[in-house]
């Protein structure tokens, strides 16, 4: 079953299609550096089955903020790194670790807990076998990081 097939049957919500499209879309832009509306035309136009279905608004958003800070949203994580330096981890846990931090800094209205789930579930999608443990530890020390009120608020409750 293709990663396509896998979405379409867990009939996954519009917020989780962007993401999971937005993955898609920053993959196309770090091969070949396309500007926002060019990777938007490439998504759309490519018979994506799941583009429509998708929060239009949250994916364009991703896609310009992970594309305009790219970078920057990655070495967010480099404190955290022990044994690994950015440029060992692989293209596609890099681009969920930029959108997760995109989401933490710029989307406060979704709980911290929303988008480390959220980038767990990217990871088993599109990363490495075990990556999602990987990407689960460094998304959350960020989200304690960037938001320690809210994290410390939910280990109170």
């Amino acid at each position: 079953m293709s990663k396509i097939e896998k979405i379409i049957k867990n009939k996954k919500s519009p917020r989780h299609l962007a993401r999971s499209i937005a993955v898609q879309g920053l993959y196309y832009f770090k091969l070949n550096y396309s500007p926002v509306i060019e990777i938007e035309r490439y998504l759309s136009s490519n018979g994506h089955p799941l583009y429509l279905k998708a929060d239009q608004e949250l994916l364009h958003f991703l896609l310009e903020q992970s594309v305009n800070q790219f970078d920057k949203m990655l070495n967010m994580y480099t404190s955290f790194l022990n044994t690994r330096k950015l440029s060992e981890i692989n293209l596609l846990e890099q681009i969920i670790l930029v959108i997760a931090a995109v989401e933490l800094i710029n989307n406060i209205t979704v709980p911290a807990t929303v988008i480390i789930n959220e980038s767990v579930e990217l990871a088993k999608l599109y990363g490495a076998e075990d990556s999602y443990k990987f990407i689960n530890g460094l998304v959350d020390k960020l989200a304690k990081q960037i938001r320690n009120n809210e994290m410390k608020n939910r280990i109170l409750t």
